[in-house]
Parts: structure tokens; sequence; C-alpha cells
């Protein structure tokens, strides 16, 4: 192998993903930020700590990515047992660029099964919780793979250079529109208009909102490019259409959004019932909870009813950090971490909330930013010195 080719061939693979992921950062997340943050898929935004982590994984993915064709090309006992072409006249133009649609479906295909494999229980933590550590991904989140999976990630060149022919150029405009289809994927945003889902061709390609969803709740929409796999092995899942409804049926307009907004917000302060609180919530994190809140007798309460990570090493996650001894055993899932709160005008207090992950019991104080967004105070002894998390409302 030449190095000074494999070093050519890296920086050929990384300054695309810079300049593209890099180009999708500067125009939705800085530039028009505050203008189209109604329009994000989820309305959080990641912390700079989580860019970094997808900049920092994204870049050892791409060094991974140029070593099985540099391999493979460069070296002059395999070179003639692959597929690989440099005359394009040998196979024709029209070969040349009809192949396309059949990378992108070989692609497709692996991607789904090896996806599949890797949430395996026993591979998950070990391949794929770096890159479900993006709970809400940015465009930085494309390649941000542990190492591992970043080799499985690689091997489809292997597959190309072995199964048809292939040219320099294939490989590189490939990777370009996997690389264009990856930022979008993990954008945050849904380019498609509304109604897409429900047009033919949009019934069977990869969404953003539909990857979206993937890495919220670490289950179903396991395609990259197409939902063919999805749909046939049943993996779809069912709030797909749903949510992509949800996100882009909402209201246009920089103006009419901040109008609604004000009367919301007034709304919620002038109209708020004691019961609106009641339902399910979904925490925020790198490790996302559903909580549903319940009122008995004059009271609420919250439970958790949905884990991102029920299991500890293959076993149930239990509460082993409580104070309480004889509770050290009892599960996770189903706990109860909300208890005590009463409705006082506009906001639930007098409550606490329990923190599984440190055995703490905090103050606690809730109220509705909108009917969809409940803010959750917690504290010790005086409330301005507590933390606010942000939980959003979901269909129970």
């Amino acid at each position: 192998m030449h190095w000074s080719n494999f070093l050519q061939e890296l920086l050929t693979v990384a300054d695309k993903y810079y300049l593209i992921a890099g180009i999708a950062f500067l125009v939705f997340y800085v530039l028009l930020r505050k203008r189209i943050t109604w329009k994000k898929i989820q309305p959080k935004f990641p912390a700079m700590k989580d860019y970094r982590r997808e900049i920092l994984f994204s870049t050892i993915s791409i060094l991974i990515f140029v070593i099985p064709p540099m391999f493979l090309l460069e070296n002059d006992y395999l070179r003639p047992h692959t597929t690989f072409y440099k005359d394009i006249s040998r196979h024709g133009w029209l070969y040349f660029w009809g192949v396309f649609p059949l990378l992108l479906l070989i692609h497709d295909t692996y991607f789904y099964w090896m996806h599949r494999l890797i949430h395996h229980p026993g591979l998950f933590k070990r391949v794929h919780l770096v890159h479900h550590r993006s709970v809400n991904p940015s465009p930085w989140a494309a390649y941000a793979f542990h190492p591992l999976e970043a080799v499985l990630e690689s091997l489809i060149f292997v597959i190309f250079l072995f199964t048809i022919p292939i040219t320099t150029w294939h490989l590189l405009i490939f990777f370009v529109i996997s690389l264009l289809y990856n930022v979008y994927g993990h954008l945050g945003y849904e380019l498609y208009p509304a109604a897409f889902n429900k047009h033919w061709a949009g019934k069977w390609l990869n969404t953003s909102i539909s990857h979206n969803l993937h890495h919220h709740y670490f289950k179903g929409n396991y395609g990259l490019y197409f939902l063919f796999w999805d749909r046939m092995m049943g993996t779809l899942r069912k709030d797909t259409d749903e949510a992509y409804r949800e996100v882009t049926g909402r209201v246009k307009g920089v103006a009419v959004t901040a109008l609604l907004l004000l009367v919301s917000v007034a709304g919620v302060h002038a109209q708020v019932k004691s019961d609106d609180i009641t339902g399910v919530w979904l925490t925020h994190g790198d490790k996302p909870a559903r909580i549903q809140i319940y009122k008995t007798g004059s009271k609420y309460y919250g439970k958790i009813i949905f884990l991102q990570f029920p299991t500890e090493n293959g076993r149930p996650l239990v509460d082993k950090n409580n104070p309480d001894q004889a509770k050290q055993g009892q599960p996770v899932l189903g706990l109860e971490i909300l208890n005590g709160f009463e409705f006082d005008k506009d906001e639930w207090d007098g409550g606490h909330i329990y923190d599984p992950e440190s055995g703490k019991t905090y103050s606690c104080t809730l109220s509705l930013k909108d009917p969809h967004t409940l803010k959750v105070r917690g504290y010790v002894g005086i409330s301005m010195f507590g933390r606010t998390e942000i939980w959003t409302w979901v269909n129970p």
C-alpha cells in the first residue's frame, strides 16, 4: 500500500464529510436556528459536548472507511481478483450511470441486516451504542460510529469490489450520495414536503423523521435509503406517519408562529387545568424514558413506563443506588419517581422527584410551558438553586 495514496484518499473522504455536514450544520443550527426552530423534529438542540463527540467519532470512522478499498486496490496481488476497472468505455456510459441504483439497493440491503444485527442485546452496547448516544442527532452524527461499527460499515466497499464492475468514480460518487443522505437522515429537520409519506415514492423512501424516530426510541426504522425491508419485515414504526404529519404540519411563517406561541403561552397560564399534566411524558438526554403522570385522590404521581436502556449486563435495571437497601433490588421500570404533587393556580408543587441514577430525592415543581412541554424543576432547599428539565408530551 502506498501511504501517500492513502493520505490522499483520506483527505478526499474527510473534506467531503466536513464540507457537507459543516454546511448543513451552519445553515440549520447557526444561521437559521432562530427562524426555523419550530420546524425541528425534536425541539431541543443537542449540547456542545454532543457535537464534539459526533465529530470525534466521525473523524475516526472516516479513517477506517478508507482502509478496505485502499487495501484492495493498492495491493497488486488482490486487485486483479476484484471487479475494479479503469476504462469507462469497457462497459460504456449507460452501465456507468445505470449501476448507481443497484449500488444503493445493495447498500440498503446490507445496511438493514447489519443494522438489525448490531441492535442485538449482545452487540448493541459494544458496537452500536456510540451512535445511539445521539438520541437527538445533528448533521455531525452522520458517521459517528464506534470503530467496530465503522469497520462493518466500510465492508460495503468490499462487497462492491467483489460483486459488480466498478470504477474509482463509482466509489467516489457513491460515497458522496451516501454521505448526503446520511447527513439528511441525521439533520434534525425534514426536507421532504408535507404528505410526501403518502406519495407513491414517499412510501418507499426513508425520511429524516423516520430515522430520527429510530434514534429517539432505538427500535424500528432500520433502513438507510429506503423502507422496503422495514415494510417487508414489519419493522416500520407504527408512529412514523403520525410523526411525519405532526412535524410537517406545523404552522409555517415566523410571524404567525410567534403569534400562536404567545397565544399558546397566554392560554396555558390563563386556562391551565389541574388534570392537564396527566398523560405520558418523554424525558430527554442520553437515557430517555417515558413517565406516566396520573392522579390519585387530589394528588399527582408519576412512574417510569419505558426505558431506552431497560437492562444492564443482560439483566433488568434495578434501583441499586436507593438509600434504602431493602429497595435496591426493585426494577427501575415501573418505579414511581414523582409523588405528592398538588395543583396550585398554574403549577403543581409540594411534591418530590426521585433520581434512580443517584438515589437522591429532590423537592420539585411542575409547570406547563405549553400544552406539550413540561418544565420539571428539581431542587434542594431553595428553588432558585435547582435544575430544570424539559419533558415532551407523547401519546399515551
